[in-house]
């Protein structure tokens, strides 16, 4: 049997096997707000021995205080220490590309930067790197105009130095910024409740997506349009708002260059006029 524990201060939910709840455990702590809040003994109801509830916890738990349940597990790729380095790869892969929605859900947005990051520079710069790689092979092989010209003069151990050095650093400064920015105009919709970090870990994960590059021609398109939504699913549920505020947090930058747009035609109008 489950039983399902409601944080009061931001409403997530989760339903936890009763077998999962130590007999003395009075708190809960909430994976999405970190906040500490009490159990009551009725919404706990009857538990199992202490002994047999010590050989069910996840060694992941160790280090709680006792009486205080976690309410997420976090990320199979921040567990790899339990999970395996390539069982918590394929695990996150998972979640993030086919369940996001129940995975940022369970995931907690204070539990450091380091962790999606390597995993978001892991993924991006192996799926960066195949994209440049298949638009190398088709521009050298004369597919796209001028290509040919352009790599003749491009040796092979430039092309892989640049794959090597400067895919990694573009794409963990792209994250940083382009966290920065999203977490800004998500703060200007009255939506970034919760830290930049909150932002950072949607978009780290989101690098998932750079799977598909692993597809000719196509992978790139197809993994952009994923990596899109899933961090719209990843903000919504990291953040806990509407999908409203995170569409109008995507969509500001276009509203205020259209915007600029027609303030510089009225003014060239009027200039001309």
């Amino acid at each position: 049997m489950t039983t399902e524990i409601v944080c009061p201060f931001c409403h997530f939910s989760k339903k936890i096997p009763e077998k999962k709840i130590p007999v003395s455990a009075k708190w809960a702590i909430c994976p999405r707000c970190n906040q500490k809040f009490g159990i009551s003994l009725s919404n706990k109801g009857p538990r199992p021995a202490v002994e047999e509830e010590k050989l069910n916890r996840d060694p992941h738990e160790a280090d709680q205080e006792p009486g205080e349940e976690p309410l997420g597990n976090g990320a199979p790729w921040e567990n790899r220490s339990g999970t395996g380095f390539a069982q918590g790869i394929y695990l996150t892969f998972k979640e993030t590309l086919f369940s996001p929605s129940a995975f940022f859900r369970g995931l907690t947005f204070n539990g450091g930067i380091r962790d999606p990051l390597a995993f978001g520079l892991l993924i991006g710069a192996v799926g960066n790197m195949f994209g440049i790689f298949w638009s190398v092979l088709m521009m050298s092989g004369g597919l796209f105009p001028f290509g040919e010209t352009i790599f003749s003069h491009l040796t092979v151990g430039l092309i892989f130095l640049v794959m090597v050095v400067a895919v990694p650093v573009c794409v963990t400064l792209s994250m940083f910024i382009y966290s920065g920015i999203l977490h800004l105009l998500l703060l200007i919709v009255g939506g970034g409740k919760n830290r930049f970090e909150a932002t950072f870990r949607v978009v780290a994960y989101s690098q998932a997506a750079q799977a598909w590059d692993l597809i000719p021609v196509v992978g790139s398109w197809i993994g952009g349009v994923w990596q899109l939504i899933i961090q719209v699913i990843g903000l919504r549920e990291m953040h806990n708002i509407s999908y409203l505020r995170v569409f109008m947090a995507f969509l500001l930058p276009i509203g205020i260059i259209f915007l600029l747009t027609m303030m510089a035609l009225v003014l060239l109008l009027i200039y001309l006029g």
